[in-house]
């Protein structure tokens, strides 16, 4: 026997409720306050973290809510999660009120990456251990 079109649509829906179920999990569902606009997601992706403008430093003055020490100068890595959050939405704002689409687009992507690190730090991210200086190289060591 043929599946009816309430079958097929029974499966499609039981479908779609699994990957919803699958995308809150991982946390691909965005928020409703801050959507993707032009191309730049809320929370940026490890390999934007990870690249040559993902740990910049804080250039500009501490949120006027925050309370704690300053964090001026130090990259994104080594502020506490609280603060990057305050500094994401002053971005956000930044953003919206901006005349000049490049330079929304750049706040965006800004408040993107403070997201990122607050969230990577909130799910206990430690700096790589470095390599001591002049560590030698043994024949083990090398892959081939």
């Amino acid at each position: 026997m043929a599946p009816t079109t309430q079958d097929v649509y029974d499966v499609l829906k039981s479908i779609d409720a699994t990957l919803a179920t699958i995308a809150n999990h991982f946390g691909a569902v965005r928020s409703q306050a801050v959507r993707d606009v032009a191309g730049v997601p809320d929370v940026a992706f490890d390999a934007d973290l990870d690249g040559p403008y993902g740990n910049q430093p804080i250039r500009a003055k501490d949120p006027k809510d925050w309370t704690g020490e300053s964090q001026l100068g130090k990259p994104l890595s080594e502020c506490p999660p609280a603060y990057l959050d305050l500094v994401a939405a002053r971005l956000d704002y930044f953003a919206q009120h901006s005349d000049d689409p490049k330079k929304a687009k750049y706040n965006r992507l800004d408040a993107a990456r403070a997201r990122g690190w607050a969230q990577r730090l909130r799910n206990g991210w430690t700096p790589p251990k470095a390599e001591p200086f002049g560590a030698t190289l043994i024949a083990d060591d090398i892959p081939f």
